[in-house]
């Protein structure tokens, strides 16, 4: 009977008592930090940047913004008017279609509209 209930606490102890029980010297280890969701940036290959960027600004009616966040994962405030990605820029990177986006400088800031983080900054490369 004894080994029986020996076996069963052994099935239910944690590993820091299993060890202990069975006689290792292991040390103690902390609890693992909490887990964070990883920023939900959006992969676009340098042809899918370039073709939104094209896209973009051939619309002269965009209103840039000075005074917006720039980088991943920064909430955009209210004052920053998003606007609904091309349909041009859909068909050809469907990927971005749950995307909002605004103009800051030469980069389009893409984002998320269902928080408003940023999802990702395409700069104007050297070659465009």
């Amino acid at each position: 009977m004894r080994f029986i209930l020996r076996c069963s606490t052994l099935l239910v102890a944690p590993a820091a008592l299993v060890a202990v029980i069975i006689g290792e010297n292991v040390p103690a280890q902390p609890n693992p930090p909490p887990s964070v969701a990883p920023a939900l940036r959006i992969k676009l290959t340098a042809e899918q940047e370039y073709i939104i960027r094209e896209i973009i600004f051939e619309d002269s009616n965009l209103q840039k913004q000075n005074s917006a966040p720039e980088s991943i994962d920064d909430v955009v405030p209210d004052y920053v008017k998003l606007y609904p990605i091309p349909s041009d820029v859909i068909q050809k990177v469907p990927q971005v279609r749950s995307l909002m986006f605004f103009v800051k400088d030469d980069e389009v800031i893409l984002v998320r509209s269902s928080d408003r983080r940023i999802a990702d900054v395409i700069k104007k490369k050297a070659s465009d």
